[in-house]
């Protein structure tokens, strides 16, 4: 794996901002031999189903079908109820008596800007073992700020903790959309810094919905940004469908890239 250099420089000028994906937390989880559902064992779990007239099929314009969680969670709300889902989702979802990994100690350490779409509480563990107090938000709440001492948390799919914030059904997403002065500040944050995606897999729902969540902030396609992709190799389909829309992208799973990233900088420190 070669970090590329534009993100360390990035870091060192106080220009990256991080976005974690779910693969910190099934990181996490594994490290103590827990199960923690993918986008499409979660979708699946939700009752989710391919549409019949799509079985077997390949849409030729967008690519293989992508299992949906926003959708399966939309339907087993209306089949059992949102406390239904809820507790559903904390079943499979929830972390406590996990402890974060390295991974997420360098996270909150390095970067001083945090996005997420996960729900759980582990950025904020991270944060409490290196004795930094983070300010923690929600999706629709201000996106500006954060520092080396006080980092920013920012959830984009809220909480499992804070259900009346989660944002994981349809419904959720049509009535949690950034209003305009969010809008306005995400997109100086894309301008005016590199964006580093870790934790995330390039063919799941997952990364789908937060690029299309950026995209509509930004008002177009997003400048060139970085991916270090989780588990598993980057095919042709993927490398055609990404890289075109300025999506630079490398193999590597959190622990691996923040400990890469970690060294890095300690050695540009050393001169």
């Amino acid at each position: 794996m070669t970090l590329p250099i534009e993100v360390v420089e990035g870091i060192q000028k106080n220009k990256c901002v991080l976005f974690v994906g779910s693969r910190f937390s099934a990181e996490a989880a594994e490290a103590i031999g827990r199960d923690y559902p993918d986008d499409r064992a979660l979708a699946k779990a939700l009752g989710w189903k391919k549409p019949r007239r799509l079985m077997g099929t390949m849409n030729r314009n967008k690519g293989p079908v992508i299992p949906s969680v926003i959708s399966g969670a939309q339907a087993y709300q209306q089949a059992h109820g949102r406390v239904g889902l809820l507790t559903t989702l904390t079943g499979r979802l929830g972390l406590d008596g996990v402890a974060p990994t390295p991974a997420h100690r360098t996270a909150v350490r390095r970067f001083p800007r945090i996005f997420t779409t996960n729900t759980d509480g582990l950025l904020e563990a991270a944060c409490a073992a290196e004795g930094l107090e983070p300010d923690v938000r929600l999706r629709g709440d201000p996106v500006e700020g954060g520092t080396a001492e006080r980092p920013l948390i920012y959830k984009m799919r809220g909480e499992l903790t804070t259900p009346e914030r989660l944002v994981v059904t349809t419904d959720d997403y049509a009535g949690a959309g950034f209003g305009k002065n969010e809008r306005k500040a995400m997109r100086k944050i894309i301008r005016a810094n590199i964006i580093f995606f870790v934790g995330y897999k390039p063919d799941e729902e997952e990364f789908e919905q937060l690029w299309a969540d950026l995209s509509q902030c930004y008002g177009g396609e997003l400048p060139r940004c970085h991916l270090a992709v989780a588990q598993g190799r980057i095919n042709d389909y993927l490398w055609q469908k990404w890289v075109w829309r300025g999506l630079l992208m490398f193999t590597s799973d959190p622990d691996e890239c923040m400990s890469e990233l970690d060294q890095a900088l300690a050695e540009q420190a050393l001169g």
